[in-house]
């Protein structure tokens, strides 16, 4: 009879399966990985995924959410050590820059446009929904104080795109030669926040902008 697994050995056996899963995912796509490709990367049946995770589908959001997990933990990290709430909002900032860059597989994954209904996956709305909190702290923060003016949702909504769009271009090398995804970033926030500044921007706008790079 065999035996029974511990939790230790079901949750290490599924870490395995998904950092396999992540290198195959970056390497081919959703559409390019199987079940079958994957146990074959780990060592085991084609069937023993099965007794672990539903499908191919349910391996995907899993990574996907440790991964959101991973950026929104960082972000609350950094957020934490900050001093003020005009510095939590940098911290906030660099950390998620900080994230793509260090684990850029992980971050092409969580944005994979070829993948199954997220809502069909709770961890990774849950996830999801953690980093779109965040996201909107700095903006809350920036209008309170004057800073910023406008909806604060709609207002990180444009940061995130204009963000990610510096990330995927540098990822896709497609910055222009002698940029750094860190001067760009940097330049995309300076131009954002002055077209949406508030009555308070002038007054803090050397402070803001005094390290633009990330940290």
């Amino acid at each position: 009879m065999p035996r029974a697994l511990t939790d230790a050995e079901i949750e290490a056996f599924r870490d395995r399966l998904c950092a396999a899963a992540t290198r195959r995912f970056v390497e081919l796509g959703y559409n390019g990985v199987t079940i079958r490709g994957l146990a074959a990367d780990v060592g085991c049946s084609p069937m023993t995924p099965y007794s672990y995770f539903k499908g191919k589908e349910d391996i995907f959001a899993a990574v996907r959410a440790a991964a959101f997990k991973r950026l929104a933990d960082a972000c609350e990290s950094a957020a934490a050590k900050a001093p003020n709430d005009l510095a939590r909002a940098g911290a906030l900032s660099r950390a998620y820059l900080n994230f793509a860059l260090s684990e850029h597989d992980a971050y092409k994954i969580m944005f994979e446009p070829t993948q199954p209904d997220e809502h069909a996956f709770p961890d990774v709305v849950e996830q999801v929904e953690r980093c779109r909190r965040l996201m909107i702290q700095p903006t809350e923060i920036m209008v309170r104080e004057g800073i910023l003016s406008g909806d604060p949702e709609e207002l990180s909504q444009v940061f995130w795109a204009g963000f990610h769009g510096v990330i995927v271009l540098h990822m896709a090398g497609k910055l222009p030669l002698g940029t750094s995804v860190q001067e760009l970033y940097a330049r995309i926030l300076r131009t954002l926040m002055r077209g949406m500044q508030g009555p308070r921007f002038h007054e803090v706008e050397q402070t803001l902008f005094r390290s633009p790079g990330a940290a």
